[in-house]
């Protein structure tokens, strides 16, 4: 009874992304060849060229990190409690060895990595620690970096196409990048997931810029001050939401491969990707105000202060 409902989920998941995904082209080519009009107008040279940037960033940032992913070995280190005896010290092995081939680590860290199968039982507990040590602090540097991009090209884009191009390039790729790191990568199932995610998260990057939420908001403060908050408010809202749904994906990709804890369910783990991206949201708004805010004041009364530290000087 319970392969006969897998397979009707699988199935399921299957034609949810096959559906998403012509959605998604639909929408591109709809959109790409629009643009590409408007450019042969003004010489056809422009038209071919947008046509092979679109073609150059549809195979090398969306085709190219989507089959990559697949050349990693399935594992998720919770599969080190799963398994015992032989079982488990195969999985450890077969982890080390991932580690030692796929990520960076330095000739003591190498070394480190190759004693850990000398510990016999507790093996497993020391590769955990090592993770979070180690590999985790890095995945989560990416993740930030990546949602940073996110933000900054989704708020100054002011087209769907872009927008979408964008965040398919940037989150597939950064899928295949957290695999990298950690060597390994979720099973076929939690990878056909994230996809759709990553999908459904580039519809939304286009709708959203085709809502005009800078007209509403104009709208409802009808004055010229309105319209130019609108644009500022829309422009942070829509580089907000797609990088708060990135962060989120990133997490749940993070979380299938290091959640070691087997105690955890399905939706506390949706719990805990949503309360980490949160987090990481939270604190990359509150680096950006610092940094197109706070450090420019800081500098401005800095100036003030020395050049009023120089007259005082030159007084005297």
């Amino acid at each position: 009874m319970k392969n006969k409902k897998k397979n009707k989920m699988d199935v399921w998941t299957v034609v949810l992304l096959v559906s998403l995904v012509f959605l998604v082209l639909m929408s591109l080519i709809s959109n790409a060849i629009e643009i590409g009009e408007r450019l042969g107008k003004g010489h056809i040279v422009l038209k071919i060229a947008f046509y092979l940037l679109i073609a150059v960033v549809v195979i090398g940032g969306i085709i190219y990190p989507i089959v990559g992913v697949f050349f990693a070995p399935i594992f998720s280190l919770k599969e080190l409690h799963n398994a015992d005896g032989s079982a488990r010290r195969k999985w450890c092995k077969r982890l080390v060895d991932n580690l030692l081939e796929n990520v960076e680590l330095t000739s003591e860290e190498q070394e480190q990595v190759k004693g850990f199968l000398k510990f016999e039982d507790e093996t497993d507990d020391k590769l955990i620690e090592f993770f979070d040590r180690k590999i985790a602090p890095e995945i989560n540097k990416e993740i930030y970096d990546t949602a940073k991009k996110v933000f900054i090209i989704t708020a100054l884009s002011q087209n769907s196409i872009y927008d979408m191009l964008g965040m398919l390039s940037v989150n597939f790729t950064l899928i295949k990048r957290i695999t990298e790191i950690c060597g390994f990568r979720p099973s076929n199932a939690q990878v056909i997931r994230l996809y759709i995610r990553v999908m459904a998260m580039a519809l939304v990057a286009g709708n959203l810029e085709d809502m005009n939420l800078e007209e509403i908001i104009a709208m409802a403060t009808e004055s010229a001050l309105g319209k130019t908050l609108g644009i500022v408010v829309a422009s942070a809202t829509q580089g907000a939401v797609n990088a708060l749904t990135t962060l989120r994906m990133a997490s749940i990709t993070k979380n299938y491969l290091l959640n070691a804890d087997v105690s955890l369910t399905r939706k506390e783990l949706r719990k805990k990707s949503y309360a980490e991206a949160f987090s990481m949201l939270k604190n990359l708004l509150k680096q950006g105000m610092e940094e197109k805010v706070k450090d420019p004041v800081k500098n401005l009364f800095s100036r003030k202060k020395g050049i009023a530290e120089q007259s005082d000087l030159a007084v005297e």
